[in-house]
């Protein structure tokens, strides 16, 4: 977009060439390049949903070769650099994702801690880019997280509009 935006709907680059801009960034934000950092990139690029510190536990290439602590150490360290969002409840088990140039927007159930991915389209990226033309600011973007009691804990059906992940 031309006013500097992060977030589009463009077209997602091919996995290597996306992993190799992953690394790029990570080497420009100060991070080492391990095998650690390598697998766990790998393993957020390849799911659109966001993955909780367990799923990447057991995630081939990463279950076994690290203990929880080096993993959250790194997901923050990811976190602070910019390169991965953290999603859900502070007193819930948390998801990452990476940020991408294409943004999604979730809804966080309040009882059971599930995420679910908002398929609508952003009602807040007008806004960003007004934001971004009055204050002067570049690379403006937002993070929307909404949060709720989702049907399995209200006991009602499935609501249209949204992608499940637990």
């Amino acid at each position: 977009m031309e006013d500097g935006s992060t977030h589009s709907h463009a077209k997602v680059p091919e996995p290597g060439a996306e992993l190799t801009a992953l690394l790029a960034e990570c080497r420009a934000a100060g991070l080492r390049r391990t095998r650690l950092l390598e697998r766990v990139l790998r393993v957020l690029q390849a799911r659109e949903q966001p993955v909780s510190i367990g799923e990447l536990l057991a995630a081939r290439g990463i279950a076994g070769a690290c203990d929880p602590a080096t993993l959250y150490r790194l997901l923050q360290r990811l976190e602070e650099k910019g390169l991965v969002r953290r999603i859900g409840l502070h007193e819930r088990a948390a998801h990452y994702a990476l940020r991408r140039a294409h943004h999604h927007d979730y809804v966080v159930c309040r009882d059971c801690g599930d995420i679910e991915l908002l398929e609508m389209d952003c009602p807040v990226e007008k806004l960003e880019r007004e934001v971004g033309r009055r204050t002067g600011f570049q690379k403006v973007y937002h993070e929307l997280q909404f949060y709720g009691v989702c049907p399995d804990c209200g006991g009602k059906g499935a609501a249209g509009g949204i992608s499940r992940f637990k």
